[in-house]
């Protein structure tokens, strides 16, 4: 597969941590007085909850795929010192997608991607596993720099969510 890698703007940075904001507030969460983990958890729940039926009252324009992944995903920038990009995928018609990726670009997530599946496709919400799965580091093997491997992909539940 052919891919090449372009840094995102200035804007759109600014645009992320501005949807990440809006979906800390969202969630009630003070970004200065939660560890990011509990800023992932969050974002877990809200989605597994959204995919249950439980969906409270959000502002209608809003993204949640934007918001909470900006904010999923800033949590990977803090934690583990990934790094936003844009991808281009020269195999697949030239197509583009926005995401985060390890300093070796060994791995990658897509969090708006994700998100969407998750809340409009049912996609199974592993999100908080993700994230404790690259904490623990031991979890997902060693993988060739600039593979871009999406783990989102590939990270299961061994015992389904209720």
């Amino acid at each position: 597969m052919t891919i090449s890698e372009t840094p995102i703007s200035d804007d759109t940075l600014r645009s992320i941590r501005g949807c990440a904001n809006d979906a800390a507030e969202m969630l009630g969460i003070d970004l200065a007085q939660k560890a990011n983990a509990e800023i992932v958890e969050a974002v877990d729940s809200f989605v597994h909850r959204w995919q249950k039926g439980e969906r409270p009252k959000v502002n209608e324009d809003d993204d949640l795929s934007l918001t909470l992944g900006s904010l999923w995903a800033q949590q990977l920038v803090k934690e583990f010192g990934w790094q936003w990009a844009t991808l281009t995928f020269h195999d697949r018609g030239d197509s583009k997608a926005i995401g985060v990726f390890s300093p070796d670009r060994s791995l990658a997530v897509y969090p708006f991607h994700f998100i969407h599946g998750c809340m409009v496709k049912d996609a199974t919400v592993t999100i908080m596993l993700a994230y404790n799965m690259l904490k623990d580091g031991n979890s997902i093997p060693p993988l060739p720099a600039h593979g871009f491997e999406n783990i989102m992909a590939s990270i299961r539940h061994i015992v389904p969510r209720d």
